[in-house]
């Protein structure tokens, strides 16, 4: 009853026959069987020095050594920031990444669970501003994006990237742009969303340098379920003319173009679909959705990556509590998700409360309310 009546607000009414009927046999979906899993999820968190500007006062270095000891993870995933590792055209400088990566080396020599590395690539990159250009590129150069993403210097600065770090003996995997499908809040006017094609050039130009490593390609999907299938539906394209909420993000495009699906999942933000629900209820209907996109891609021989769980609140959205972060945890756990990324730990630096939250996430993430166990690969758990 519940997924009925929540349907007849989404489907405006004297849409038809057809319609009806869709909406019907959504309305008779059934809970499908959790994905096994073998083991629980991989866990780790999104780094950014940028993030730390704000969230503390240590530098990116100091704040990601205390991350590291206070939370054990397996995977830290961190950007490569054309802004930052090509500061003149053609003078590349890594030194704020070999920074960080050395952070984590220096961890793994005493780490009793040793911690690797996803690298995000592209211009397209995480934290606000989303879209990151080095300062030398002309005005010009800038407005035109899909020209931009196939001119020489920015493929040089994906080749060089690639092939720089590709050798480093803590890479994990690869994550090729950040978010590339979607549209998302920038500090541009003009739409920022990559076409399929320009993601599968990169795909390619990565792959003719590292096959051994994979490659995640991420995106966002809906708050709920009924909408998830309506946007995987052969009619996705008449559901998005409806008015009221709609389906949301490109995770079947995504699931195509990457080795492994990455969905950024968050339930209260600044534009929140369905908002006048719960934080619990939209958690609950994430759960499902995430389990559902679990499925997809074992279907196609892929794994799916939360790549981005909310794990604190928006600057201008504060509604996410600690409660949210640990009932997340708990009902994300065992959906069929290989590895979870936190996202908004950097904001835990300056909370006793959010560490605490956090710690408990992750040991409800691996399954074992035992520190020990949570975060120690040698515990007889």
């Amino acid at each position: 009853m519940r997924r009925w009546t929540w349907l007849r607000r989404v489907i405006p009414a004297g849409m038809g026959g057809l319609l009806a009927l869709s909406a019907v046999a959504s309305s008779t979906v059934e809970l499908r069987t959790v994905p096994e899993v073998s083991t629980p999820p991989l866990v780790g968190f999104s780094f950014s020095p940028w993030a730390v500007s704000w969230a503390s006062g240590q530098t990116p270095t100091q704040a990601l050594g205390t991350l590291l000891e206070r939370l054990h993870p397996d995977v830290v995933r961190l950007p490569v920031y054309w802004s930052e590792v090509e500061p003149s055209p053609g003078q590349f400088d890594f030194t704020t990444l070999d920074d960080l990566l050395a952070t984590v080396t220096d961890y793994d020599q005493t780490a009793q669970r040793p911690a690797r590395v996803l690298l995000v690539v592209g211009a397209r990159n995480i934290n606000y501003p989303e879209l990151r250009l080095p300062g030398w590129l002309s005005a010009s150069a800038g407005e035109h994006l899909s020209t931009l993403y196939r001119s020489s210097a920015y493929q040089e600065y994906l080749r060089t990237s690639f092939s720089r770090l590709a050798s480093i003996p803590i890479l994990y995997a690869w994550q090729i742009e950040n978010e590339p499908l979607d549209n998302v809040s920038t500090d541009r006017d003009d739409p920022v969303a990559l076409s399929g094609r320009i993601v599968s050039a990169e795909m390619s130009l990565l792959r003719s340098i590292d096959r051994q490593h994979p490659a995640v390609v991420t995106t966002y999907n809906s708050s709920h379920l009924a909408l998830d299938e309506k946007g995987a539906s052969p009619l996705a394209w008449l559901y998005a003319l409806f008015s009221g909420p709609k389906p949301a993000g490109h995770p079947s495009r995504a699931l195509q173009l990457g080795d492994v699906l990455g969905l950024d999942v968050y339930v209260v933000t600044p534009s929140t679909p369905l908002s006048e629900d719960s934080a619990i209820e939209r958690i609950g209907w994430k759960a499902e959705t995430i389990e559902y996109w679990a499925q997809k891609a074992r279907a196609s021989g892929r794994s799916l990556w939360l790549t981005e769980m909310q794990a604190g609140p928006w600057a201008n959205a504060p509604g996410f509590t600690t409660t949210d972060l640990v009932l997340s945890a708990d009902l994300y756990r065992d959906r069929g998700a290989s590895l979870v990324l936190l996202w908004g730990v950097e904001g835990w630096l300056h909370s006793d409360q959010w560490m605490r939250a956090g710690l408990r996430a992750v040991g409800i993430l691996r399954a074992t309310s035992d520190p020990a166990c949570a975060f120690s690969t040698r515990h007889p758990c």
